[in-house]
């Protein structure tokens, strides 16, 4: 390619160089018919013309005749990257890709996230009177891309983005999403994809509306599941490896006597059916969905024993992941009325042992990766044995160390759930002042990066 460059520039510079000296005459061949000279007539002509023209005339013109060529092959070369690229892009296409997988499988791609951020309570909000207003409606701020970066400059490589999509649907059996809303959805997922992160897509809320995990009107729970993640891969089918698909968010029967405790036989089979179902539906919407990792999960996303046995783990699929929720032990991570533990002194890392052990026996020891794609502990005040009021940032450090520690000796990588309430009423898992682009818990932000895997 390059000896073929460079010979054209000296062809080029040649017959520039020619045709420059042949207009450098008082009148051009097109005005004048002269019969044709001999061979000395044109020596003699050639050695006039070189003794009258000026040598800084001649070596401009020599100049200006080789910086053209130069410029010519330049732009030659230019135009032939742009349609090697355009026939590779064309290939592509036709092939329903636009980004090469890197054929990564889900153990590979997990294995390569260090720690995660979730964006809660922003693309999961509902209830709103107008469905357009829910990213706000929960108290956050409109999401923006400065927002995304200051969490990946951080060191998080990983962003999920819940999103309840029931307030934004047409009715059956389409369920069509609202164009804005999913269009919204795809550039929220463009601010963290396209620096390079890992994002996770899920459906959130929507056992608080249609997702019954049972026997009874099961079929049009499924229907209902697959018509939303049928359009959510279509949309994103060509994003490549980096973009994961989390079928469901704790899917449970609310109010029941088992909803946090891994459910009953019923509805575990339901979850099951739902599961296979989320994933045969993506896998069907071609591009670069037969191969993307896709996260499945146990009745309430729960680690107990029944929830994580008679999971059904799709067969011959080296890319599914298992998602769990540990806020683990509970009484420490949340803050329930006369039972909170506010000092963590190691005593109870068991608990957290224990439930990692119990993934790993029967899912990571079996090849299926898992990913926690909640947890965290919320922000806290109490009164120490001297009188002295304190914050608990020091204790959820410990925590955290303890924490980590048996995720990563499972290989387990996880998403710190961020819901944006730090001082305010609720459940206080923020750490991140998506207003200020600050850290409320510098500390809790940096423990997290430190400590991962």
């Amino acid at each position: 390619m390059k000896k073929n460059l460079l010979a054209g520039v000296f062809a080029l510079t040649a017959a520039f160089f020619l045709t420059a000296c042949a207009a450098s005459g008082s009148v051009s061949q097109e005005q004048t018919k002269e019969a044709p000279k001999t061979a000395a007539e044109e020596s003699a002509a050639s050695e006039t013309e070189a003794a009258e023209t000026p040598v800084e005339e001649k070596v401009s013109m020599e100049t200006e005749a080789m910086e053209t060529a130069a410029k010519t092959a330049t732009e030659a070369e230019e135009i032939s990257a742009v349609e090697t690229e355009a026939a590779a892009s064309k290939e592509d296409a036709e092939a329903g890709q636009s980004e090469k997988m890197q054929k990564k499988n889900a153990a590979e791609i997990l294995a390569d996230m260090n720690v995660g951020w979730n964006l809660g309570n922003t693309f999961d909000a509902h209830g709103a009177s107008d469905p357009a207003k829910e990213e706000t409606y929960w108290g956050n701020p409109e999401t923006t891309k400065e927002m995304i970066d200051a969490v990946r400059l951080q060191g998080f490589n990983t962003l999920r983005i819940p999103v309840t999509w029931n307030d934004h649907l047409g009715g059956a059996p389409d369920y069509q999403i609202d164009p804005a809303w999913l269009d919204r959805v795809a550039e929220v997922v463009d601010y963290a994809y396209s620096e390079g992160m890992y994002v996770i897509l899920d459906t959130h809320h929507e056992p608080d509306y249609w997702l019954k995990p049972q026997t009874e009107g099961l079929d049009e729970v499924k229907q209902e599941l697959c018509a939303i993640w049928k359009q959510i891969a279509l949309r994103f089918a060509d994003y490549g490896e980096k973009l994961l698909f989390e079928g469901m968010n704790e899917p449970r029967i609310k109010g029941s006597a088992e909803e946090w405790s891994g459910g009953t036989a019923e509805g575990r089979e339901a979850v099951n059916v739902l599961n296979a179902a989320f994933v045969q539906t993506v896998r069907e919407c071609g591009g670069n969905n037969a191969s993307r990792c896709l996260i499945i999960c146990p009745y309430g996303n729960s680690a107990t024993y029944e929830s994580i046995t008679q999971l059904a783990i799709p067969a011959d699929d080296e890319n599914i992941a298992v998602s769990v929720h540990l806020y683990t032990p509970y009484f420490f991570t949340y803050e329930p009325d006369g039972q909170s533990i506010v000092e963590w002194d190691g005593t109870l890392k068991k608990d957290i042992a224990s439930a990692m052990d119990l993934v790993d026996r029967n899912l990571i020891a079996k090849g299926v990766p898992v990913i926690v794609t909640e947890f965290g502990a919320v922000h806290k005040t109490y009164t120490d044995e001297n009188g002295e009021k304190k914050d608990n940032t020091d204790q959820v450090v410990a925590w955290l160390a303890d924490y980590m520690q048996i995720a990563n000796q499972h290989g387990i990588p996880c998403i710190w759930w961020d819901n944006g309430i730090y001082d305010s009423s609720g459940e206080k898992f923020a750490i991140f002042d998506r207003r200020g682009l600050t850290w409320f818990s510098q500390r809790i932000a940096d423990a997290l990066i430190q400590e991962a895997l």
